[in-house]
């Protein structure tokens, strides 16, 4: 693990979330030579080695939420006061490889009993409001139905399918079949919509004001990663640009919900005067991605986007003088 630490490191701004591997068949933490699928030591010190090794912005995903439970001595989820403070078990996350295969998904929960398996449902569903929930589907079976399906996409939060268009498992081919494989492509992970902008008409140099937005995440999980937020001010003759953070966390904006921003922000002291359209960008915090527009935020709003710069246009405009 030593010797992937360099390229991980080299690398992390693309990597989105590491899933365990290391023990097992396929590293899926099962049916390993050694023994180290059922030694709750050996599972803790291969995943804290992987934690150490993995830049300290990602999060490391694990097969089985019980896994999770007893190498943190914890049943508890997450709590707001634990999220994203870059603590192990903050940095833990689930992946589930066989997605609505059985009652259990071969294995994922720890038992058949249904009692057993709604408990480590809740869990999950708490835990991941701040951890990444990502897998696969493996073989179809009387469970995999688009209605079923939908439910459990979004109470366990998902944010990452496996999907290869054209080699896609039988369950995928049934959802296509169903006609929810769209809604599922639409609604993994976050979807943000602007409901609601207001912006000044006038502001001057060095002074703050005050921005307010309205933005519903109409997907079923939060970004796991960290996100910056931004308006960017552009002059309209110039195009001379002006960045200005916005004190807030994308990651807490929970699936399903709205949130109200009175994002308060001052103008530079040497800002020309004129008249400048408003943006907000949501762009990845990594230095080589920053300008990256392929890895902005992109909201879902019509005619927002502005593609050559991965802006999200406010659709309005403020005077400086």
């Amino acid at each position: 693990m030593d010797d992937l630490q360099p390229i991980f490191a080299s690398n992390y701004d693309v990597i989105a979330y590491m899933e365990a591997g290391f023990i097992g068949y396929w590293g899926e933490w099962h049916s390993s030579y050694y023994g180290l699928d059922s030694n709750n030591e050996d599972r803790k010190a291969i995943l804290f080695k992987l934690l150490s090794v993995l830049p300290s912005e990602r999060m490391v995903a694990l097969r089985y939420p019980n896994h999770k439970m007893a190498i943190f001595d914890q049943e508890n989820p997450l709590t707001p006061n634990e999220a994203f403070n870059g603590t192990n078990r903050g940095r833990t996350g689930a992946t589930n490889d066989c997605f609505l295969a059985s009652i259990d998904d071969w294995g994922t929960y720890s038992d058949t009993d249904r009692g057993i398996i709604e408990q480590e449902k809740t869990f999950l569903n708490l835990d991941n409001r701040y951890v990444v929930q990502g897998g696969e589907t493996c073989n179809p079976s009387s469970f995999d139905d688009c209605p079923n399906a939908l439910n459990e996409l979004e109470r366990m939060r998902w944010s990452a399918l496996n999907y290869k268009p054209g080699d896609a498992t039988e369950i995928i081919e049934d959802w296509e079949t169903q006609g929810c494989l769209e809604e599922i492509k639409r609604r993994l992970g976050y979807r943000f919509r602007l409901v609601k902008s207001v912006t000044p008409t006038r502001v001057t140099p060095a002074r703050t004001f005050s921005i307010q937005l309205e933005i519903i995440n109409e997907g079923w999980a939060s970004p796991y990663n960290p996100r910056p937020l931004e308006i960017i001010l552009r002059h309209r003759v110039t195009r001379r640009e002006y960045h200005l953070p916005i004190d807030e966390d994308p990651r807490m904006w929970m699936p399903g919900s709205t949130q109200v921003i009175n994002a308060v922000t001052r103008t530079p002291d040497t800002i020309e005067t004129g008249t400048y359209d408003v943006f907000l960008n949501l762009p990845d915090p990594a230095p080589q991605l920053y300008n990256h527009p392929d890895y902005s935020i992109r909201l879902a709003n019509q005619n927002l986007w502005e593609a050559s710069t991965g802006y999200n246009s406010l659709l309005t405009s403020l005077v400086v003088n």
